[in-house]
This record gives structure tokens, sequence and C-alpha cells, in this order.
């Protein structure tokens, strides 16, 4: 007679939670800066390594799931701020609307393509 297999009819894989939570924790780290994304994955990171911590599924997995999540909270809400400063630093510093727009572009070209592209197709 064989043993069942981690992948049987009577549960889950050993360490599934865990390397879900270590998989969510990268993947927030790795997408920190798309508009909060990566930040949800961290919360759903940390929420699946706990429940591997205490579930005893890939214990070691969760840990380091937690912590990447963490990392990656932390790492976006740093970037964040930065970016709520930079662009309350042209919001502050320019009255009219033309000055506080180039100040943008300056700072953050990305948004003025944005804007060219989203010009172009009302067009």
């Amino acid at each position: 007679m064989t043993s069942p297999g981690p992948h049987s009819a009577f549960g889950a894989p050993p360490h599934g939670l865990g390397r879900t939570a270590l998989v969510l924790g990268a993947l927030g780290l790795l997408t920190f800066w798309m508009c909060g994304l990566g930040m949800l994955l961290a919360l759903a990171g940390i929420g699946w390594g706990v429940a591997a911590v205490t579930r005893r599924q890939g214990r070691g997995f969760g840990y380091a799931g937690i912590a990447l999540s963490l990392t990656a909270l932390a790492v976006a809400s740093a970037a964040l701020v930065w970016f709520g400063r930079q662009a309350a630093d042209c919001s502050g510093r320019y009255q009219s609307s033309f000055e506080r727009s180039t100040c943008l572009d300056a700072r953050f070209p990305l948004l003025k393509a944005h804007r060219v592209g989203a010009a172009g197709a009302g067009r």
C-alpha cells in the first residue's frame, strides 16, 4: 500500500499557505509603484502569512512572506509620501495652473505622456 502524497484528497499541500504568502509578499515588493496594487498584495500576503503560521502550514514560508509584505508596505508608504511631497511642492510654489502643470511635468514625465495620449485619443 502506498502512502498518500502531499496533493492527495486528504487536504492541501503542507506548505501551500506559506508559499502563497511568500509569493504575495514578493509581488507586493515588485509592484509597490503601481498605484496601490503592491500595498494590496502586501496586505494579502500578511493575511496568508498569519494563516500559515497559525495553522502550521509552511511556517517558514509564512514568516518570510510576512517579512516581505511588511517591507513592501514600508517601501510603498515611503514612495507614496515622497510623491505626495513632490506634488504638494508644485502646488504650493506656483499659482497658475500652467506653472503647476509645467512643474508636475518636469517632476513626473510619465504624467505628461499620459495626458498627451489621452488628449490625442479624443480627436
